[in-house]
C-alpha cells in the first residue's frame, strides 16, 4: 500500500489531492435518541448535499465524516452525499458512548473488536470503506480534569482496540475528548496498546476554556508533545466557548512553533445549523474563523499547513 493514499467513500485518492480540509464533521447523525434533540436528525442526505455547495464555494474541498455507530453512521449515505455534492468524504469508524454499543461489544476482546475496525477499513460497508479510526469516544465528564479522567473499561478496550486496528491498517485514529478533558488519559491508553501517537488526533480540545491561558495550554502542550495532534472542531459552538478564545489559543500554539500538529473544524450535528435551514454552514471556518485567524497575525500559509498539509499527513495511510 503506497504511503500517499486517503480512503475516501468513494475509493482511495493520493493524499495530495486531499486539498482544504474539514477534519470533524457529521453528514449524516441521528443522535437524537441519545441527546432528546430532534434537532440532532441529521438524515436528508439530499438537504446536506446541498447545503455542501456553499462549502466547495468558500474553498472547502474534503470533510471527515465522524459519526461512530450508535448515533446513525451510514457508509452508504455518505457516499451517496459525495457523489452528489463533489466533496470527497472520508468516514470513520468507531463506537458513540457506551449506552449506545452494539451488544456483541460487551463481550468481545480488543482483538475482536480491532478486526471489526479492520473490516470496515479494508472492505468497507454498502460500496463505502472507512479512512480513519473515529471518533473514538470516551465520556464526558462535567468539569475538566485531565489530571483525574479515566477511561471506563468497556472504553479502555475500545481504544486497545483502536490502536491494534491502526497498526494493522495504518490510519489515523481520532478522539472524542470533549467535557473533562479525556486527552491524557485517551493517550496513555493508546500509547500503552502500541498506537503510533504521531497520528493519533485529541478532538474537541476546545470544549473547555479558562480565563487564564496558560490553565489550557497545560492541557495542550503535554498532547502536542507527545507528538500527537491537537484539533479545534467545535469552532462556531459559542455555548462552550467564544470563537474569539479559540482564535487566540490556534495563535498562540502557531507562534510556539505548533503548527503542523493542529487541526480544524466546526463539528456540524444539527439541523439548525445546516445554511439551509438558516444556519451558520459548513462554511463557517472560511466566512467567520479564518478571518479571526489573520487578524492575529497567522499567516496564508500556516493556514494553507492547518487546512491542507496537516490534514495530507495524518489521514495519509502509512
Amino acid at each position: 500500500m503506497p504511503d500517499d493514499t486517503v480512503i475516501t467513500v468513494t475509493g482511495e485518492i493520493p493524499a495530495g489531492e486531499l486539498g482544504p480540509t474539514l477534519a470533524h464533521e457529521h453528514l449524516y447523525c441521528d443522535i437524537s435518541g441519545f441527546s432528546g434533540k430532534t434537532d440532532n436528525c441529521v438524515t436528508d442526505s439530499g438537504q446536506v448535499a446541498e447545503d455542501l455547495a456553499w462549502f466547495l464555494q468558500a474553498g472547502g474541498r474534503s470533510i471527515v465524516e465522524m459519526t461512530p455507530e450508535g448515533i446513525g453512521r451510514d457508509p452508504g449515505r455518505l457516499r451517496e452525499i459525495s457523489l452528489s455534492s463533489g466533496v470527497q468524504v472520508v468516514s470513520g469508524i468507531a463506537f458513540y458512548d457506551q449506552a449506545t454499543y452494539p451488544v456483541w461489544v460487551a463481550a468481545a476482546s480488543r482483538e475482536q473488536i480491532a478486526d471489526y475496525f479492520v473490516r470496515q477499513i479494508e472492505v468497507g460497508q454498502d460500496g463505502a470503506r472507512a479512512g480513519v479510526i473515529g471518533e473514538l469516544v470516551s465520556h464526558n465528564e462535567p468539569a475538566p480534569d485531565p489530571r483525574g479522567y479515566r477511561l471506563h473499561e468497556p472504553e479502555r478496550r475500545v481504544f486497545e482496540a483502536a490502536a491494534l486496528a491502526q497498526r494493522r491498517t495504518g490510519v489515523a485514529i481520532t478522539t472524542h475528548a470533549a467535557l473533562g478533558r479525556a486527552g491524557h488519559a485517551q493517550l496513555d491508553v493508546l500509547e500503552r496498546a502500541g498506537a503510533d501517537l504521531a497520528r493519533v488526533i485529541i478532538g474537541h480540545c476546545d470544549a473547555h476554556w479558562h480565563a487564564d491561558p496558560t490553565q489550557d495550554l497545560d492541557y495542550y502542550l503535554p498532547i502536542l508533545a507527545r507528538g500527537s495532534l491537537c484539533q479545534f472542531d467545535l469552532i462556531g459552538w459559542l455555548e462552550l466557548a467564544p470563537d474569539d478564545v479559540r482564535a487566540d489559543r490556534v495563535a498562540a500554539l502557531i507562534e510556539m512553533g505548533y503548527a503542523r500538529q493542529l487541526l480544524l473544524s466546526t463539528d456540524t450535528c444539527r439541523l439548525s445549523q445546516l445554511r439551509g435551514n438558516g444556519g451558520r454552514g459548513f462554511d463557517y471556518l472560511w466566512t467567520s474563523f479564518l478571518p479571526r485567524l489573520r487578524e492575529r497575525g497567522v499567516s496564508e500559509a500556516q493556514i494553507q499547513t492547518l487546512l491542507v498539509d496537516n490534514p495530507r499527513r495524518v489521514f495519509a495511510r502509512r
